[in-house]
């Protein structure tokens, strides 16, 4: 059995790809969606020890994701600290995925957004990445996040290199121009997959 991981770049598409490749029959584990569910979850260790670390992050007892993200991303320091609390938590919510899962899907495929940054590999029989070029992914940062151009290239600079992440990654899908295309590239990749 090969659990395949997704990665790519903030805004790269890596979602749209996973979505694809559900609708395709792949059993699927979304990171973010997870890492979600965990802020939303009271009785979630990830919860606990994000409101104790960051109370500027509560809203009505709630953690507010902007306001959290508005905090960790001021300081490498924060940064670091929210990731002590939740990739733990993840990987093992990770791990008890794939052995839980449907044994009647043939394919599993996980999105991670900082599988080689955090050196998640280990985790994968191969690894999938979304490739966007940078220019684009700026525009389109801007575009969802409301960033400025300086603050959405800061963001990006939290991430690998797309070159260096190309040499390590076992398929490369290009999403470069429009919905149409990635999907011929998701039906390409789908092929060689299985």
């Amino acid at each position: 059995m090969i659990v395949f991981g997704l990665t790519g770049n903030l805004s790269s598409g890596k979602t749209t790809v996973l979505k694809l490749l559900e609708k395709k029959g792949a059993a699927i584990f979304n990171t973010d969606q997870k890492i979600h569910q965990h802020y939303k979850d009271k009785r979630s260790l990830i919860y606990k020890q994000t409101a104790k670390a960051f109370p500027g992050s509560l809203v009505n007892k709630c953690i507010c994701r902007k306001r959290l993200s508005e905090i960790v991303f001021t300081k490498k320091a924060h940064l670091r600290k929210i990731e002590n609390i939740v990739h733990p938590v993840i990987i093992e919510d990770l791990i008890k995925w794939v052995y839980k899962i449907d044994k009647d899907k043939a394919m599993r495929i996980a999105e991670v957004p900082l599988l080689f940054e955090k050196n998640l590999s280990c985790y994968f029989g191969k690894v999938i990445l979304v490739n966007t070029k940078r220019q684009v992914l700026i525009q389109r940062i801007i575009k969802k996040y409301n960033f400025s151009e300086t603050k959405a290239k800061s963001r990006l600079s939290l991430y690998m290199p797309a070159k260096e992440k190309t040499k390590k990654a076992d398929f490369v899908i290009n999403n470069k121009s429009d919905l149409r295309n990635l999907k011929k590239e998701v039906d390409l990749l789908w092929k060689k997959i299985t």
